[in-house]
């Protein structure tokens, strides 16, 4: 009992985020400022920093659609025929490409789900109850292994070499409501299983 009780919590970092609009942020600090003269240099300030955040992003979107371009399901094999590469240097060239996009998952506040988190979320059946099939014959093994294999994450799930969960953001999900099809369902079951200690 005490190790599922363990295994119903997880520790998780604070976020990064200010859960607040950034135009409100802004205009809450200026107004903050008593000068005139320095609210308008504050306000330059904030718009020097989102154009130096956007460029950022703008500039990693560019490499990132620049290499996905080579790697395209419908055109990419043409394009990577065209450029004559090696395996090696094809293999570079995906890496690459996984580098800038979770670089860019990251800096978006977007984190890898780690082995626990998938676990508590499968014994609430939160969200993941629906049934997703995903066919792995269809999937490169290797990207995902060597790419953790040379940049290794914690808690990773079983599945990492084949594919990843992203979540963004903690919060608290409430639901109210009279739950008919719930109780119905958790009725039905106990019946069932009365039934089977009966018969069986």
């Amino acid at each position: 009992m005490e190790n599922k009780k363990k295994k119903d919590v997880i520790r998780l970092e604070r976020e990064s985020v200010i859960p607040i609009l950034k135009p409100k942020l802004i205009m809450t600090l200026a107004n903050l400022i008593e000068h005139s003269s320095d609210r308008a240099e504050f306000l330059k300030f904030c718009k020097r920093v989102e154009y130096t955040v956007r460029a950022w992003y703008l500039l990693q979107f560019e490499d990132l659609m620049q290499l996905y371009s080579l790697f395209d399901p419908v055109h990419g094999a043409q394009k990577l025929q065209q450029q004559n590469l090696s395996l090696a240097e094809v293999d570079s060239l995906e890496q690459n490409f996984l580098t800038y996009l979770l670089q860019v998952m990251e800096k978006s506040n977007f984190k890898i789900t780690t082995n626990d988190e998938i676990e508590v979320a499968r014994s609430g059946q939160y969200l993941l109850n629906l049934p997703i099939m995903v066919d792995e014959s269809k999937l490169d093994k290797k990207l995902l292994k060597s790419y953790f294999e040379k940049h290794p994450h914690d808690g990773l799930p079983d599945f990492a070499d084949k594919y990843i969960i992203f979540r963004r953001g903690i919060g608290i999900d409430k639901t109210t409501d009279y739950f008919f099809m719930e109780k119905v369902d958790v009725i039905i079951a106990r019946l069932w299983r009365f039934l089977l200690r009966k018969t069986g």
